[in-house]
């Protein structure tokens, strides 16, 4: 579907909520009843299937007939531009995956009234035809006001292809709640949908569905071939007959489980109320009312057999089942498993498998690092780590995951990865026999830990004296691993009795009856919204369990559900601050991860808490948390003007690298001498934390003066070789010549005569107004400087009011009188006396720059047959 779209029909649609392999769900609005809905929008795969749009039609018009407050309603289907959509009723709340991820499992009373829920939408359902086919936790929502709501009738049934019309024997569904005959790929009717009922109700128990394996394949076969453990052999804590309801749910054939709905939410009725379900094989038990409160409640009248001190923790595997029909079965499980793997393959292929295709990712032998990334990379949720034994990987390598390598996942899914500790190499120690205080020394001597402590009256073993422990002695673990230990309590021991759901005067009657003196009695009160007031929530040690002579028991005493004060848990671990609200009675829920600066210390803390800490509420009031998450991206400031030091601070406070780069020079006083004149990444972009922003500072420079003028007329703008090098040298530069051009050649053509331009600047590197660094070279040409030739000097007076003269002519030159025939020559003509008749140089050769002047010397005309003769004049 093009997602620009907004309409599909009547209904606008307002923002995605959710993906899934069939479909995507987004919030919509009835643009006709003005309400909010959930559009459920099928991917186009489905939609090209005439067979299937068939089916979905007339699936959904049974799922908009069927009402039931256990049963997300649906409302309306429809067809726009070949996008086909369900419309269905918009539930606030989470889904039961979500809540068994964040709780692992749940207390028996609620999994009992969340299985009663179920199974009464289901009959109901059922009763009108409707098979859901796909009963999982993520298809069970839990509102905020506790009812539950069944999701997706119409399309789990839509798609199964079971009938005539598009019949592949592809299975639906997903594996680790198939029936066995969906695994098999066989019709499944109403009762699968209680055993699908019965693994979610498992999974709630103990955390964890029955079967587990590294392919869906593995996970089916055992639903067809393998018995679940009992639920309380992975919690003792599960009540005998909830546990019942389960397991019967779970029959391998479809004639040994419940035959309706009703019969299941029937028993699970009988277990909310105290009683003995029909499920029970013991259901001739005396009738019992059960409270409102904890787990103990659920517990039948019953006390298995206490097995001997030394074997107490041991588990024993059941020996194996063998009749006539062994060769026979086994034949069979082979073809079942064949077909099994062709059935999943197919699904697989088709696409009606896990909609994600996630799998999760082999680590074993990894670094942590490398395996954690790897885990994130595959779109997983790490829970924890937990450190194992292993004979092959290295000690702080990781040895693998719970769930194991290879096991289907969908997308989030929570994934345990396991250390290695190396091998298990320590060897448990016999504390049997031992007192507690010479127990806990052997074991801590060992390097182990001592675990859970738990007394036992014995009338034989003295009080304080170890009778069972766990591990057994002999056993090998790692280093540091925990030893629980159960002790005598001894002949005088007093039993803890049953006071739960009592008053608070009866509990005290019944302790006293049992042997308890009240200084032994510690009564706590709090708050409950479950319990009535003055009535017992539970005690400590719980019932049947034994407390020494002398030893205490305290005993919970509801308050009822009275106001408390929100506690401040902003900067606590998530999980602790939930923990800490809950024993105030608080309903935690976790809103959006609030973003942080990029060194927040709260990030991965609670950052934020509603209604604020010190606020008064009442019991069981809602306070969301959001926890911080530090940016992983930082907008780059602007640091162009700043100082280099200021610019640091603001880039490093974002999470920034400064670096210096070149410098920028620039000429003397310009203001952004010593600070920031560019940045590189610019400013106002994103960039992740920790890029590098390269900046220039700038520098005073030295700014190359103006020498010349081009050689143009009027020349005198360019200056002479001394004046050059004084303006060069104030300008913090150094001065070199070029070789000197003959630019300014003299003219006895009066409008060409240019000797005042002789010895200037003509050409300058680099160009006027160029900034270098200081101290930097500037090459100067300047113009040759010829003496005059003698038609323009010879006749000449030297100065005097007289005009033309040779000092006024030729300014350039310096005019010194020559000392040799005192500066005269002999010229008998006199025409010339007084007059410039010879110079040094000669005429027309060039006069070098001789400390800052170009010098000729002269000697003047004179009559004086004493001198030296003047020379010829002219050419």
């Amino acid at each position: 579907m093009d997602e620009s779209r907004v309409l599909l029909g009547r209904y606008a649609l307002i923002s995605h909520i959710a993906r899934g392999g069939m479909a995507d769900v987004w919030v919509g609005r009835d643009e006709r009843l003005g309400r909010n809905v959930a559009v459920k929008i099928l991917h186009g795969e489905y939609a090209a299937s005439d067979a299937f749009v068939e089916r979905f039609r007339r699936e959904a018009q049974a799922a908009a007939n069927l009402t039931h407050p256990g049963v997300v309603a649906v409302h309306d289907w429809g067809e726009d531009d070949g996008t086909y959509f369900m419309v269905m009723e918009l539930v606030q709340g989470r889904n039961l995956r979500d809540v068994i991820r964040s709780e692992d499992s749940l207390l028996p009373r609620r999994v009992a009234e969340i299985g009663y829920e179920v199974a009464a939408a289901l009959s109901a359902a059922h009763a009108q035809g409707l098979v859901h086919r796909d009963i999982k936790p993520a298809n069970i929502l839990l509102t905020p006001d506790g009812s539950v709501k069944v999701a997706d009738f119409g399309i789990a049934r839509a798609f199964d292809d079971t009938e005539h019309l598009t019949r592949t024997g592809a299975v639906i569904g997903t594996a680790t709640y198939f029936s066995p005959e969906q695994a098999q790929g066989h019709v499944a009717d109403a009762r699968s949908d209680l055993y699908s009922l019965g693994v979610v109700l498992y999974e709630m128990l103990a955390g964890a569905p029955p079967f587990t394996g590294e392919s869906p394949v593995a996970v089916a076969y055992q639903h067809v071939r393998q018995d679940p453990e009992p639920p309380s052999w992975r919690d003792p804590n599960v009540p005998a007959g909830l546990e019942a309801v389960v397991l019967k749910a779970l029959e391998k054939h479809p004639d040994d489980r419940y035959q309706s709905a009703a019969e299941m939410a029937d028993d699970l009725r009988r277990v909310l109320a105290g009683q003995v379900p029909l499920a029970s094989p013991s259901n001739e038990a005396p009738t019992r009312v059960m409270t409102a409160v904890a787990a103990s409640p659920f517990e039948e009248p019953y006390e298995p057999p206490r097995p001997q001190y030394e074997d107490a923790y041991e588990v024993y595997d059941e020996p194996p089942r063998m009749d006539r029909t062994t060769i026979t079965i086994g034949i069979l499980a082979a073809a079942a498993l064949l077909g099994l793997g062709l059935i999943l393959i197919l699904k697989m292929v088709g696409g009606g498998g896990d909609p994600t295709g996630l799998t999760i990712p082999e680590v074993r032998g990894m670094t942590l690092t490398e395996a954690r990334l790897a885990l994130d990379e595959a779109g997983l949720t790490r829970v924890g780590e937990e450190t194992v034994a292993d004979l092959e990987i290295a000690a702080g390598l990781a040895a693998g995951t719970d769930p194991a390598a290879g096991t289907a996942a969908e997308e989030g899914a929570e994934v345990t990865l396991l250390v290695s500790g190396g091998p298990a190499n320590v060897s448990v120690p016999r504390v049997i026999d031992m007192t507690l205080e010479d127990a806990r020394a052997a074991i801590e001597a060992a390097g182990l830990v001592v675990g859970e402590i738990k007394h036992e009256a014995s009338p034989t073993i003295p009080a304080d004296t170890v009778i069972g422990q766990l591990p057994a002695a002999g056993d090998l673990v790692l280093s540091g691993a925990t030893v629980d230990l159960t002790v005598s309590a001894g002949a005088d021991a007093l039993i803890v009795p049953e006071v739960v759901g009592k008053t608070e005067s009866d509990a005290l009657f019944t302790l006293a009856g049992a042997g308890f003196q009240p200084s032994q009695i510690v009564i706590e009160r709090r708050p409950s919204a479950d319990v009535l007031e003055g009535f017992v929530i539970e005690t400590e040690p719980a019932a049947g369990e034994a407390v020494a002579l002398g030893g205490i028991i305290t005993v919970v005493v509801s308050e009822g559900a009275v106001p408390s004060v929100v506690p401040l848990v902003v900067g606590e671990d998530p999980t602790v601050a939930q923990a800490t609200l809950e024993e105030f009675g608080f309903e935690v829920v976790f809103g959006e991860e609030m973003e942080l600066a990029w060194n927040d210390p709260l990030s991965g803390k609670v950052a934020d808490q509603d209604p604020d800490a010190g606020d008064t509420l009442e019991f069981g009031a809602q306070v969301t948390l959001r926890v911080g998450r530090a940016a992983t991206t930082a907008v780059i400031p602007s640091v162009t003007g700043d100082s280099e030091s200021t610019a640091r601070s603001e880039l490093e406070a974002v999470g920034l690298v400064f670096d210096k780069g070149a410098d920028t020079l620039l000429a003397p006083g310009d203001p952004s001498i010593g600070k920031v004149v560019s940045q590189n990444p610019a400013a106002t972009t994103t960039h992740p934390v920790g890029t590098t922003v390269t900046v220039s500072i700038g520098i005073e420079g030295a700014l190359v003066p103006n020498l010349f003028t081009g050689g143009a007329a009027p020349c005198a703008a360019a200056v002479t070789e001394a004046t050059a090098q004084s303006q060069i040298a104030a300008a913090n530069l150094v001065m070199a010549t070029g070789t000197a051009v003959d630019e300014y050649a003299y003219s006895s053509d009066p409008g060409l005569d240019s000797h005042a331009c002789e010895g200037r600047a003509v050409e300058q590197t680099p160009p006027p107004g160029t900034i270098l660094e200081k101290g930097s070279t500037v090459t100067v040409v300047f113009d040759i400087v010829r003496a005059p030739s003698d038609v323009d000097v010879y006749g000449l007076p030297v100065d005097g009011p007289a005009e033309p003269n040779a000092r006024g002519e030729f300014p350039v030159f310096t005019w010194t009188q020559a000392t040799t025939d005192d500066g005269l020559c002999h010229d008998a003509s006199g025409l010339y006396d007084g007059t410039i008749r010879k110079i040094d140089p000669l005429p027309d050769q060039v006069i070098p720059l001789v400390a800052g002047k170009y010098e000729i010397r002269y000697w003047l005309a004179v009559n004086d047959p004493t001198k030296a003769a003047c020379p010829a004049f002219g050419p």
